[in-house]
Order: structure tokens, then sequence, then C-alpha cells
């Protein structure tokens, strides 16, 4: 479908509802959450505290408050009520903030009958966080919480642990106790959110006694000798815990670490085909364990990589570059690489598919490449030279065209140049910046130097290819008159970078690096644009930052305050590196 309507107007896609604005949807049907039904005047209560409880509070006390108060609604129905979908989500929030009276309190309720909790829909959630919450307060160093509390929350993650690991062939298959199994695993190894897909919930790694340390390593042992684990790598929820197991007890037990991986390997990849694509292909073919692989190949060791890279991978990077799972697992073998002499193998083994794997549209895979490349300083030039020939340009052009190739990593004959402002590809820009700091980028300077200033502060003003301005002005093979050069280029621009969002970030780079000169030119242009600069949120910081107002009525007093700046910045290089 066009995303154009007939009168040419962009159509959004429709706003997702918030949990809040579901359930009042559901509450106008007579439909009070899902899962356990509570009476409508419960669920209204809870359904205004849903909205009202993100809202800021004058201190964490009227919070403790406010959250000890919402849970004596609960009123004996603790486990009934978080069964259903809008108190669960309630109590799912306000955890953290209640006191240690009031978990203790939903603690006793809930391990009363722990099975039928860790397979519901909804209260699994509840005692998620009530082990999340747990686990900190336990290792808590703090006055405010007695030794008594600590030992009521040291023992509810014990028999939780315990009792998972007891019923651990039953929950691993089980959709919602799976993800219990997930969080006891991550608390024991002292990051309580290491499953969680939400940034904001990446709380503090713990540092954990030795009994939470070897009741971790059983969880391992039980896990690695369950009869159904050839199942596991290649089914979504239980390859999500054995991707969880890894990252927990590779730093907790390295031997039963390089056991797992022995172990899923072994039963993904039979030793006596290893030698075929086609093994590997067929393996990659399920997402499950595709996923899972990309983990092993992050959370292993340079030995372990080695070992997995002859073993399973060697020779077989070109049909992996291209194959639609198995360009991610070459991605993480790429990052990983940590041998120059192996990567120029590596390299010499895909450059031959660059043309397919553009085409495909497996940019992350040349992606990947750019950064070895950069970061173990070999094969630079040629990926240079190859990266251009598959696009079907040259390395340098009078009018800088290359660039607006490479950043849409669009073939040359699929370029329209007409365009005054071409796609820029996220890939594409993070390729060019690995180039400006490769140890000769001068191709790419002249490129950038030559192209239509108007392209270039496109460029600049774009989300995606501002970053352009901090490789350029911050690599340390591009030398102080190709610097130059850009920013003179850039003259008469400047107030257009600074009113721009993306722009006015770039204009910071040039800023600092541009000499007394330079700057004065800068300020003189914005003077002369004064008005039009400051009507932009942007444009009126940078006006302030850089004080235009100074330097418009005390413009000599103004250079020499910068001069002396300048000057401090020098000083401060020089015995940096003294």
């Amino acid at each position: 479908m066009d995303s154009q309507s007939s009168g040419g107007a962009f159509k959004r896609k429709p706003k997702r509802m918030s949990t809040y604005q579901r359930a009042m949807k559901f509450s106008k049907r007579g439909k009070f959450g899902h899962g356990f039904q509570i009476q409508d005047e419960d669920f209204q209560y809870f359904l205004n505290i849903l909205k009202v409880s993100k809202e800021t509070f004058e201190s964490s006390d009227d919070k403790c408050i406010f959250v000890d108060n919402v849970f004596k609604q609960l009123n004996g129905n603790e486990v009934n009520y978080c069964s259903n979908q809008v108190v669960s989500r309630v109590v799912d929030d306000l955890l953290p903030s209640a006191s240690d009276q009031t978990v203790l309190n939903l603690i006793k309720h809930f391990e009363i009958d722990l099975r039928p909790i860790c397979c519901d829909q909804f209260a699994s959630h509840v005692l998620q966080q009530l082990l999340h919450v747990a686990i900190y307060r336990a290792y808590k160093v703090t006055n405010d919480i007695t030794e008594t509390t600590k030992e009521n929350y040291f023992n509810f993650i014990n028999k939780l642990c315990k009792f998972i690991i007891n019923n651990l062939e039953e929950f691993i298959w089980d959709t919602y106790a799976n993800h219990i199994v997930r969080s006891c695993i991550a608390c024991l190894c002292g990051q309580p959110y290491l499953c969680s897909k939400t940034p904001q919930q990446k709380g503090e790694s713990i540092d954990i006694n030795k009994d939470h340390k070897d009741l971790l390593k059983k969880y391992s042992d039980c896990i690695l000798n369950i009869q159904q684990f050839a199942e596991m790598p290649t089914n979504d929820i239980t390859s999500g815990l054995l991707q969880v197991l890894l990252k927990s007890i590779a730093s907790i037990s390295k031997k039963r670490y390089k056991a797992l991986v022995e172990k899923i390997m072994s039963e993904c990849f039979p030793s006596d085909e290893s030698s075929s694509f086609d093994n590997v292909s067929w393996a990659l073919e399920n997402n499950s364990f595709s996923r899972l692989l990309d983990v092993i190949i992050s959370e292993s060791p340079d030995k372990l990589n080695k070992s997995l890279y002859e073993k399973y991978f060697h020779n077989k990077l070109a049909n992996l570059s291209i194959h639609h799972n198995g360009n991610f697992t070459l991605q993480k073998i790429l990052s990983t690489t940590v041998d120059a002499t192996k990567f120029e193998t590596m390299f010499d083994e895909i450059k031959g598919k660059m043309s397919e794997i553009i085409s495909l549209g497996y940019t992350g895979v040349l992606l990947e490449l750019s950064n070895a490349c950069l970061r173990l300083k070999c094969k630079q030039a040629l990926f240079f030279k190859t990266l251009c020939e598959s696009l079907k340009c040259k390395e340098e052009t009078e009018d800088g065209i290359t660039v607006l190739i490479l950043l849409g990593l669009k073939v040359a004959d699929n370029f329209d140049n007409s365009c005054k402002e071409p796609a820029i590809n996220i890939h594409g820009s993070m390729i060019v910046q690995n180039i400006l700091k490769f140890n000769k980028p001068i191709k790419m300077v002249n490129n950038l130097n030559n192209l239509d200033t108007e392209r270039l502060v496109y460029l600049l003003c774009n989300v995606k290819g501002s970053y352009i301005g901090n490789a350029y002005f911050e690599s340390a093979f591009i030398g102080e008159r190709s610097r130059e050069k850009l920013i003179w280029k850039l003259k008469d621009y400047y107030v257009t970078l600074a009113k721009s969002k993306s722009g006015s970030r770039a204009f910071d780079c040039v800023w600092k690096v541009a000499d007394s000169k330079q700057r004065i030119m800068i300020m003189n242009e914005f003077l002369k644009h004064e008005s039009d600069l400051i009507s932009t949120q942007f444009g009126s910081i940078i006006a302030s930052k850089l004080n235009l107002g100074m330097f418009r009525h005390k413009k000599d007093e103004w250079i020499k305050a910068d001069q002396d700046k300048l000057q401090t910045v020098k000083v401060f290089e020089i015995n940096k590196y003294c």
C-alpha cells in the first residue's frame, strides 16, 4: 500500500493504546481485565491507580505511603487479585517502592502455593518482580534494613529457587513458568534484570554470595542433563532460557559454560556432517537456534571461539554472508575476531560476495567488516576499493558523488544524481565514518570536500549523516589542511547547521577544531542572521552558548576571551602527551 494518501500527506501508523486505555475500553463492555475477575468497584480503583502511579511525589516516603495504601486494598485476596491483568500491572509497577513490611506480607501469601502462581499468565509477573525486589534488598548494605528482614528475603529467594529447580523439567516448557526460571538464574548470577526487554530496567549488578553461585551451578547441571535437551535450542521459549543461562554462567563457571556450548553445538551440528555448509544452513534456518548461536559467539572466550570457528564455520563464511540468518552469525564472528591474520583470511573469503550482500540488503555484514578493518588496522584500502567496485563507483570523483553512493549503499546504476536529498542508510553512514578513521582516508576526505556544499549541509543536518562530522573532525588521520578546507567550504551555511537538531551537533564538532580566524568568521555570519538564528530552539541555544550578545556589543573582548580559551586548550593538549 502506498504510504502517500491521494492528497500527498504522509499516513502515520496509528498510535498504540496504553494499558490504561485498553483496560478502560474493555471495562465499558463489562470485562474487568483478563484473568481473575474482580468486582467493578475494585477494578475502577486499580484502574485509577494505574493512571496516577506514574506521577511524581514530593519525596520517596510519600510514595512509599501511597504504595502501601494501595496494597492494603488487596485485603487478603493477594494471589487472586494479582491474577487479574490490571491489578497485576499495578502491583508489578509499585512493588519496588513498597515498604519491607508490605513486600514481606505479599511474599507470605505467595509462598503458600507457588505452583499455580508460576504458571499463571499475570501472577507470574508479580512473582518475578518479588524476586527482583527481594534479591536487591537482601544484599542491600544500608542501616534502614534489619538483619531479620534480610534473612526473610534470603529465605524467600532460596525457597523459590529450590522449588523451581525441583520442578525444572516441567517448568522450562511452560510459557510463564519459563520466565520465572530465567529470573531465578539471572538473580543467582547477580544480574536480576538480565532477561528484561526494557532498557530502563537494567538494574545494578550484585555481588552474589557463594551459596547462590553454587545454586546457579546446580541449575546449569540440571538443565544440561534434561532428557529433552536436544529440543531446547530449537524451541523459542527454551532457547531464550539457554541464552540467559549462558550469559549468567559465563562469569561463574567456565567449565560449565564450555560444557553447555559443546552440548548445544553437538546436538545442532552433528560432527559427521560438520564439513558441509548444508548442515550449517539447515541449523540456521531455525530462528531460535540462530539467536542462541549469536549469544554463544558473543559470550565465549577467544580460545573457545577459535575452536568453534575451526570446527563449524571455517571455509563457510562466503555462504554465511548471504544466508538470511547466517549473516547475523557472521556479524557476531567478525565482531569478536581479535586476530589480524585470521581476519585477513576471513576477509578474502567474504569479499567476493560483497555485491550479492548489497543486493540482498545484508549491510550489517559490511559494517562489521569495516569495524574489524578499523579495529585490527588491516585490509582498510582493500575494503574501500572492493566496496566501491561492488557499488560500481570510483573511489574518488570530482563531484564527490561516491560519498552519497556509499551512504545509500545503492549501486551507482540505481542512484538518482538529480535528487537533492538522497536516502541515507544507517549502515552506510557508519561505514563512511569508519573509512574516515582509517589510516589513509584521503580519498574519502577529497570526496567530501568535492561534494556540492548544499548536499554536504543536507548530510550534516540529517540524523543519520550528522555523525560524519564527528568522524571527520575527530579522526587522527585527517590533517589540519583538510579540516580547514571543509570549515571554509561551509561558510554562509553555519546558520542552517545551527538551526537544525542534528546539524547543531555537527556544528559543535566544527567549533571545537576551528581556530580564532574561523570562529570570528562564523560569529560574523551568526550576527548577520541573528534574528533567523534565535528564532529556532537549537539556534538560540548555540547563540547563548557562544555568547553572541557579547560578540555584538564587545567584539574585542569576546575575541580576546576566546583566544585565551583556545590557548588554554592547546596547553592542555600538549601537557596530556608529556
